[in-house]
């Protein structure tokens, strides 16, 4: 077999591994979202919260996806892993500005976690100070060093403060893909 007819044996193999992915990805996602309606709707095990009829349609349907997600349920983990698996299926293979720009952060995830960690907090304490409190008001343990009560921003501040962290990160992540890619000889990087 010739080097061009190799060329073309392996894309036509990779197609159709792409295409099995495809089809095991979408019966996954389907059982997955099957099993939480099923488990949901018996409202007996899966989610240590049950749902509760309301006065509409709407908010019984809210009630109904209220999920516990810290610890994880097993109804969020149903949910979102099917939804996750669908989505996963429609945007394979999609090239454009907005997904190289996720693509960056999906190679360091890790790297992305650990990092934002160490800059969400300095934030926190920022907006806490100039909120008045004094380092004697803070609460330490559950609360991350938040005061008990009276600290906060609404919730379009969280959000600006959200996009912010993320596009301060994009050089960072950027950066340490790269690395990673220059450097195959550190195995150790392929977890961070």
């Amino acid at each position: 077999m010739g080097f061009h007819q190799q060329k073309q044996f392996e894309q036509v193999l990779n197609k159709n591994k792409q295409a099995l992915r495809k089809q095991l990805f979408i019966k996954l996602g389907l059982i997955s979202l099957a099993l939480f309606v099923i488990l949901r709707f018996i409202n007996i095990y899966g989610d240590g919260a049950p749902w509760l009829a309301q006065k509409s349609g709407l908010y019984t349907f809210l009630s109904f996806i209220n999920l516990t997600k810290y610890p994880p349920s097993l109804d969020y983990c149903l949910c979102f892993i099917g939804l996750l698996l669908l989505i996963l299926v429609w945007v394979e293979g999609l090239q454009n500005r907005f997904t190289a720009f996720t693509t960056v952060y999906g190679k360091v995830p890790l790297f992305y976690f650990l990092v934002h960690w160490y800059i969400i907090h300095p934030i926190l304490f920022i907006m806490v100070f100039m909120q008045g409190f004094h380092s004697s008001d803070l609460v330490f343990g559950s609360n991350f060093g938040r005061p008990k009560q009276g600290s906060g921003i609404a919730l379009w501040g969280v959000y600006l403060v959200w996009i912010g962290v993320v596009l301060l990160m994009y050089p960072l992540c950027k950066w340490y893909g790269n690395y990673k890619l220059s450097h195959p000889e550190k195995k150790w990087l392929r977890y961070l």
